[in-house]
């Protein structure tokens, strides 16, 4: 049976029609309805927020797709591109058997569906919906207009492009900065909520006239204050769609126009670039713009902390920069469309993410340009007529585009070319990697960026450079991604989820952050910057240094603190600081740095080097751990949907395993004459531990046949770092000489809560209740079977964890060398046995805030 496919902008629209033409049908037919999209604002009414999807259309096609074929029935508009589009997902054998119809979608398919009930092919259902307004047509016409009664072919060709005489309306734009990318993103959204045709033009400048449902085209028509434009429609819901946009107008696109609000926040913040000429601003009305602003300093930002340290200079706005893209051969154009539609689509997904902290609708823009009809048909052209591969396409439009911004007279509409890069440089991040290089800063300054990964913060303030990254401001972000991780080893301040505002100051602005408070001041006055650079001095004790407190308790106990490091510089501050060793050596800055793998001598020569300086401590070298947020540049790693639930840690060397086997034959080779371990990551099973044991016995067997020496009794050990190793940690123990407890990962498996999506990433705690049980758990199953347990995430520089993680029994701590003198300060200021006690009444509360709550008497008391 040919199943039928309703493509509708309204969900409420087409099941209307499924359910009348079902009524009308004499068998049961498979019919399936893609219609309407996620509403971004998550309100009650999200299934009635108009639009489609062509990911929605591909699976409707696909569940009632037949050998019979498939007929599809769209409504106008975006509705038949979207329908298109979801064909590129498909085989050509399956595209072969669906027709697109040009009927009109209420009559259309009620005769389609009534015809294949009963058994009609393909060309008879198509006969039935293209011809479906004739007997309509037929009785309202008499016998004199009977020429107007249409053949089928007439038919065909006149439901393609349905007359409907276009309504007009003329607006005069109120808002001082015209229509920029805030009040474009209104126009675009509500306009994109109709199925009429919806055109505009600046009748002040006679342009010409466009798609009032493109973004990009509706900001770069040049619409200022006091031109006047004029908005016509043309479709079924013509009146309805001309009566919400110029409602939308009467609320000036949702800005306030009132005397002393003219200036948008973005105004406010680079006139601080100048204060003699800036007007005295009223704090309630900035308060009224961006909540995130102070009620005592006009210049004063609070974000959330992420690394300690005070940073004041110049605000230097980061993008990643791509290698120029050469135009490949392709073969297959549906291909190369569907990677690009993936790209786009995780692009969309980060986006969505970003909006839920964005109180300025920039990223709500944002996601409007991903979805700008032009730039997607312009992309699809290329790919398929001029044969492009998907990211020389997507590049080409974007540059356009970017041209087009950049030539635009007024000054604050040419600043939004930087958006458009960030948004293709975003996609293009999907479709290939950006190039390695190091950050070349012209002078010192503090980088704004929207995320970065853990490679380009491993770059920053490389081989002595004399201008430093000060500080970094994240619009996006955790305190416990990767990322941040490497900046607090490099002792870079960093603040995150920091206002969207920032990335709209120029490069003369100046800021000053306190990246353990999460302040941020714009354009610091004197006094402020004085009051920053006293926090900034650190008051060395000459007496504490050369007699350093011990970690040992007051009991006696003496805690064993090791560092978390990656680098040899790390080593020997860790060192100097007194760590008795090397918990955690982060081997995967060696590849993220790379674009080829790093030889074995490679290795060796730099693990060699690490420990020249540990006085024969120990070092524990953690196998090579990427995925998540630490892809590498020359392996073609899939993209995933999660990829902190995909292809990383243990799991993704045992599959790649020249890089592992080389990364374990270096440190063989290395560890001879010193006190090496060897530690996995991501562990989820007693299988993994077999195999990569397996393979590290074999290489040593190798060496030996080779008459190359090494430490024979290196110990093994893996991270315990997902729920599955803290379930089966008895069974592990038994494997292995020791467990490192990776808090940061656990944390977010355990609470199913990704630490980098701002929604959910505070579930992400360390002190919740499930954490702390779980770390209990396999400390008490580890020792059971005399296997130390060692601390290295986030969770062991926390004063307040400290006596909580005592008293569990950990063995060590293992923490970023800078904070080894503050831990060993709070340990010896401890009792075991009151520790002790405080965990068994810990472990018994029910609440994160409960937790801390009991911890910060029990320190600060």
């Amino acid at each position: 049976m040919v199943g039928i496919v309703i493509v509708s902008h309204s969900a409420k629209l087409a099941g209307g029609i499924a359910e009348l033409a079902l009524q009308m049908a004499q068998n049961p037919v498979s019919i399936a309805i893609a219609a309407g999209i996620e509403n971004p604002d998550d309100s009650e009414d999200a299934n009635n927020f108009l639009g489609t999807d062509p990911l929605k259309i591909c699976e409707a096609i696909s569940s009632v797709y037949s050998e019979d074929g498939v007929v599809v029935l769209m409504d106008l508009g975006s509705a038949i591109l979207s329908t298109e589009m979801a064909l590129d997902f498909l085989s050509e054998e399956e595209k072969n058997k669906i027709k697109l119809c040009s009927a009109p979608i209420v009559e259309g398919t009620i005769a389609a569906v009534v015809r294949a009930s009963i058994g009609g092919n393909l060309e008879e259902v198509i006969h039935e919906a293209t011809t479906a307004l004739n007997p309509k047509i037929s009785q309202l016409n008499t016998a004199e207009n009977s020429s107007n009664y249409l053949t089928e072919v007439e038919a065909k060709e006149t439901n393609q492009n349905l007359s409907f005489s276009a309504k007009k309306i003329q607006i005069t734009i109120k808002n001082k900065q015209g229509i920029h990318a805030r009040p474009a993103a209104k126009i675009v959204t509500t306009a994109a909520q109709f199925t009429s045709e919806i055109t505009i033009q600046n009748l002040t400048t006679n342009s010409q006239i466009i798609n009032a449902k493109s973004i990009n085209q509706v900001i770069t028509l040049g619409i200022l204050q006091g031109h006047q434009i004029e908005i016509s429609a043309s479709g079924m819901d013509a009146d309805e769609a001309l009566n919400a946009l110029n409602k939308l107008a009467q609320n000036n696109f949702g800005e306030l126009i009132e005397e002393n609000l003219e200036e948008n926040l973005e105004e406010r913040l680079e006139k601080t670039i100048n204060k003699k000429n800036t007007p005295e601003i009223n704090q309630s009305q900035i308060n009224k713009l961006n909540p995130n602003i102070s009620n005592d300093i006009s210049n004063y930002i609070k974000a959330n902390p992420a690394s300690p340290g005070i940073a004041v200079g110049k605000a230097i706005y980061y993008q990643r920069e791509f290698p120029e893209i050469i135009n490949e051969t392709i073969d297959n154009p549906s291909e190369e469309w569907q990677k690009l539609q993936q790209a786009i689509q995780i692009s969309k997904q980060e986006i969505q993410a970003l909006i839920t902290n964005d109180n300025t609708g920039v990223f709500q823009a944002h996601l409007l340009f991903l979805e700008d009809p032009n730039i997607l048909t312009q992309t699809h052209q290329l790919i398929f007529k001029e044969n492009f591969c998907a990211a020389f396409a997507w590049q080409t439009v974007i540059k356009d585009l970017i041209i087009t911004y950049e030539n635009l007279s007024q000054p604050y509409l040419k600043a939004r070319a930087i958006d458009i890069k960030d948004i293709g440089n975003r996609v293009l991040s999907y479709l290939i990697k950006p190039s390695i290089s190091l950050l070349n800063l012209t002078e010192s300054g503090i980088i704004i960026a929207n995320e970065l990964t853990p490679s380009e913060v491993s770059k920053f303030n490389q081989n002595n450079q004399d201008n430093q990254v000060l500080g970094i401001c994240l619009i996006n972000g955790n305190s416990t991604s990767h990322s941040i991780l490497i900046a607090k080893m490099l002792g870079i301040p960093a603040i995150v989820n920091t206002p969207v505002e920032l990335l709209q100051l120029t490069s003369e602005t100046f800021l000053g952050l306190n990246g353990e408070t999460g302040e941020i001041w714009v354009n610091p006055d004197e006094k402020q910057i004085q009051e920053l650079q006293q926090k900034s001095t650190p008051k060395i004790n000459k007496t504490h240094q050369e007699n350093r407190t011990l970690p040992i308790t007051k009991d006696g106990k003496n805690i064993n603190i090791k560092a978390n490091i990656i680098s040899k510089k790390d080593a020997k501050l860790a060192i100097e600081s007194g760590a008795k060793g090397i918990g955690l050596l982060r081997t995967e800055l060696l590849y993220l740095d790379n674009l080829t793998p790093p030889t074995e001598a490679q290795q060796i020569e730099i693990y060699q080097g690490i420990a020249s300086v540990l006085k024969g401590y120990p070092l524990t070298i953690r196998s090579l751990d990427i995925g998540g947020d630490k892809p590498l540049p020359f392996l073609d790693m899939p993209t995933e949907t999660n990829p902190f639930l995909g292809w990383r840690g243990i799991r993704q060397s045992l599959e790649c395993l020249d890089l592992f086997t080389t990364q374990l034959r270096a440190i063989l080779k290395a560890s001879d004459g010193h006190n090496f371990r060897v530690m996995f990551p991501m562990v989820t099973s007693v299988e993994e531990v077999h195999q990569a044991k397996g393979i590290l016995n074999r290489i040593k067997e190798e060496l030996r046949a080779e008459n190359l020496p090494f430490q024979e009794d290196i110990k093994v050990g893996i991270m315990i770092e997902t729920p599955a190793a803290v379930t089966m940690s008895d069974c592990l123990a038994k494997e292995v000489d020791f467990f490192s407890i990776g808090t940061n990962d656990l944390s977010q498996y355990m609470m199913a809560a990704d630490r980098t999506n701002t929604k959910v990433s505070k579930l992400a705690d360390g002190f919740s209740p499930a954490i702390l049980r779980s770390i209990a758990k396999t400390i008490t199953q580890a020792h059971n079977f005399n296997t130390s347990v060692s601390v290295c995430g986030e969770l062991a520089s926390e004063s307040l964890a400290i006596p909580i993680l005592l008293g569990l029994g950990v063995d060590e701590l293992s923490v970023n060398p800078i904070s080894i003198n503050f831990i060993t300060e709070v340990i010896s200021q401890l009792k075991m046995v009151d520790c002790q006690e405080m965990a068994s009444y810990i472990l018994k509360l029910d609440s994160i805030n409960a937790v801390r709550e009991e911890l910060s008497k029990f320190i600060y008391s």
